[in-house]
C-alpha cells in the first residue's frame, strides 16, 4: 500500500508540472465535484405519496471502483500520454453523459413521482371517458364516480355485519366474498382521496371499467380498537353493451335505474316495482372484481407536527393533454364566461369553507359544495368533535390557481383547478392545549379541486354576489342540510345555478 501511494505521489507530482496534464485532471475533478453537489441537492427533494419512492434515483449509481479508473487514467497520462490524454477526454464525455442522464431521471422523478423504471404504461389513444361516452351518449363520469363512491362505501359498511344480500343488484357473488374477505371487522366511514377510471374494455356484449380509489377506512378492527386504514383499490365492474346510462337522480342513488324504487330485487332478479330485471349488469353497472393494492394502517386522527411544504406541492401540475382544446370549445358554448372571475369564485369558496371549518360552522360554507362532499366534511368535523378537539387555522390565503382540465358530459360541465394555499394551521384540546400543527408556522400545500355546473345553466358567476343565492340573489343564511335556499325554496347545490365543489383530490395522489 505504501509503494502504491508512493507512485500515486509521483504521478500527481509530474502531471502538477504539466500545465495541459494538470488542466485536464482539473476538469475532471470540477465535473465529478458538479456532479455530486446536484446529487445532493435532489437527494430527498421530496416524497412521493407511496413513501418516498422517488428517493431511490438519488442514491448514485456507478460509485464503485471509481478510483480504479482514476488511477488507470493517471498513470496513462504518465506512462504513455499518446493514449492517455485521448482516453482522458473520452472519460471526461462519459462522465457528462451520465450525469445529465441521472439528472434528467432525478428530475422524472420528482415531477411525476415514479422513478423510470417504474413509468406507467401508455395511455389509451383516448380516455377512458371518451370511449365510453361513444357507446353511452348519456354517460357522465362525474356522475359515475358519485355512483360508484356510494356503492363503494355500502359495500364496505355492510360487509362486516354480514348482511350483504341488498349489495345483489350492484355485485356478484364472486365480488361479494372479495368484498367480505379484504373488510375490516367494522367501517364506520370511507374518505375518499381519490378516484379515476383507468380503463375499459369492450368485449362483445359486456363492456367493463376499471377504477382506481384511494381512500381511508375509518373503523375497528376484530380486537375492538378504532383504526384507520389507508387502502388503494382497483374495482372492475361491468354492464350489457348498449345500456343507456339514467340520469342524475337515479345515479346519484342505488335504485332501480327504470322507474327509481330503492327495494331490494326479488329472488329472480327482478324490481318490485316495474319487473325490470336488475342484476347481472343488464340496465345498470355491477362490480365484477376487485383487488387491493395497498393496505396501511394509519393513526385515527393523523396530527401534522408543524408548518412547512407538504409533500406534493413542488410537483408540476397535472395538466390534460387536451387542456388547450378543451378550454377554446368551453369559451365558444359561453362567450361572456371569464375566467378571472371563475378565479375570484375558487379563492371565494376556498376562504368560505376553511374559514366555516375553522369555526365549526360547516352550514356557512353549504351552498358551495355538493351533498356528496358536504357529507364528507360532516362526519370529519364529528370526529374532531367526539375527541374533543379543534382544527383551527388563520391566514388563510391562495397563492395561485391553475386550471387543469376541462370535460364537459351529457349532464355536466366540470373544471378543475390545482389550488395553491397557505394558513396557520393546528389542532388543540378544549381547554387551548395545542396537540400538533403551529400557530406561526404556515403549512404550504396544493390541492386539485373540481367544481361542476350543470349543462344548459345560463346563470353567471357576475349577476349575483359571491355571497348570494345564484338562483334567487338572497343572502346565503338559510340554506338548509340539504342545500335548498330558504328564500326560494331552489336546490343551489347541484349544479342547476353556479359552479359547485365536487371533489378535492390532494395532488399525491392526482393523476388527471
Amino acid at each position: 500500500m505504501t509503494a502504491l501511494h508512493a507512485r500515486l505521489l509521483r504521478v500527481m507530482a509530474r502531471v502538477s508540472a504539466n500545465p495541459v496534464l494538470h488542466g485536464a485532471l482539473v476538469a475532471v475533478l470540477v465535473g465529478l465535484a458538479i456532479g455530486a453537489l446536484d446529487a445532493d441537492a435532489r437527494v430527498g427533494g421530496g416524497q412521493s405519496y407511496s413513501s418516498g419512492s422517488g428517493r431511490s434515483s438519488g442514491s448514485g449509481g456507478g460509485g464503485g471502483g471509481g478510483g480504479d479508473a482514476a488511477g488507470l487514467i493517471l498513470w496513462l497520462l504518465f506512462e504513455h500520454p499518446m493514449i492517455g490524454i485521448p482516453v482522458l477526454l473520452i472519460f471526461i464525455g462519459i462522465t457528462i453523459y451520465r450525469t445529465q442522464q441521472e439528472q434528467k431521471a432525478r428530475r422524472t422523478t420528482v415531477d411525476h413521482g415514479w422513478t423510470p423504471s417504474q413509468s406507467p404504461a401508455p395511455r389509451p389513444v383516448r380516455p377512458v371517458r371518451d370511449q365510453l361516452t361513444d357507446l353511452d351518449p348519456g354517460f357522465s363520469e362525474t356522475l359515475f364516480i358519485d355512483f360508484f363512491q356510494r356503492l363503494y362505501t355500502t359495500a364496505r359498511q355492510l360487509a362486516p355485519t354480514g348482511t350483504t344480500d341488498s349489495l345483489r343488484p350492484w355485485m356478484t357473488e364472486g365480488a361479494v366474498a372479495k368484498v367480505l374477505a379484504t373488510s375490516p371487522a367494522k367501517v364506520d366511514d370511507v374518505i375518499f382521496g381519490a378516484t379515476r377510471l383507468s380503463d375499459v374494455a369492450i368485449q362483445g356484449k359486456r363492456t367493463n371499467v376499471e377504477v382506481v380509489c384511494e381512500v381511508n377506512l375509518v373503523g375497528t378492527d376484530a380486537h375492538g380498537n378504532a383504526v384507520q386504514w389507508l387502502r388503494h383499490e382497483v374495482w372492475t365492474l361491468g354492464r350489457r353493451t348498449g345500456v343507456h346510462s339514467p340520469g342524475p337522480d337515479r345515479m346519484r342513488t342505488l335504485c332501480c335505474s327504470a322507474c327509481g324504487d330503492p327495494t331490494e330485487p326479488g329472488l329472480d332478479g327482478t324490481c318490485p316495482s316495474c319487473g325490470t330485471l336488475r342484476t347481472g349488469g343488464e340496465t345498470q353497472w355491477e362490480v365484477e372484481d376487485l383487488r387491493v393494492v395497498l393496505d396501511r394502517p394509519l393513526p385515527s386522527v393523523e396530527l401534522h407536527m408543524g408548518g412547512g411544504v407538504e409533500p406534493g406541492t413542488r410537483r408540476s401540475t397535472v395538466l390534460a393533454p387536451d387542456l388547450a382544446v378543451a378550454k377554446r370549445a368551453f369559451i365558444n358554448r359561453h362567450p361572456d364566461f371569464s375566467w378571472s372571475d371563475f378565479d375570484a369564485r375558487v379563492r371565494h369558496v376556498f376562504l368560505s369553507m376553511q374559514t366555516s371549518w375553522a369555526e365549526r360552522k360547516l352550514e356557512d360554507s353549504r351552498a358551495y359544495q355538493t351533498d356528496a362532499l358536504f357529507q364528507v366534511h360532516r362526519f370529519w368535523m364529528a370526529r374532531y368533535v367526539r375527541g374533543g378537539l379543534f382544527n383551527r387555522m388563520t391566514g388563510i390565503g391562495v397563492d395561485r390557481v391553475d386550471v387543469a382540465k376541462v370535460t364537459r358530459d351529457a349532464w355536466f360541465e366540470t373544471i378543475t383547478v390545482r389550488v395553491f394555499g397557505r394558513m396557520c394551521d393546528w389542532t388543540e384540546r378544549e381547554d387551548g392545549t395545542v396537540v400538533g400543527g403551529s400557530q406561526t408556522d404556515p403549512r404550504i400545500f396544493s390541492e386539485y379541486w373540481t367544481f361542476v355546473r350543470t349543462v344548459g345553466s345560463t346563470r353567471r358567476t357576475a349577476e349575483h354576489g359571491l355571497d348570494e343565492c345564484p338562483s334567487c340573489g338572497a343572502p346565503l343564511d338559510k340554506v338548509s342540510m340539504t342545500g335548498v335556499c330558504g328564500y326560494c325554496d331552489s336546490k343551489i347545490t347541484g349544479g342547476d345555478f353556479d359552479w359547485v365543489l365536487s371533489r378535492i383530490e390532494q395532488d399525491e395522489a392526482y393523476r388527471g
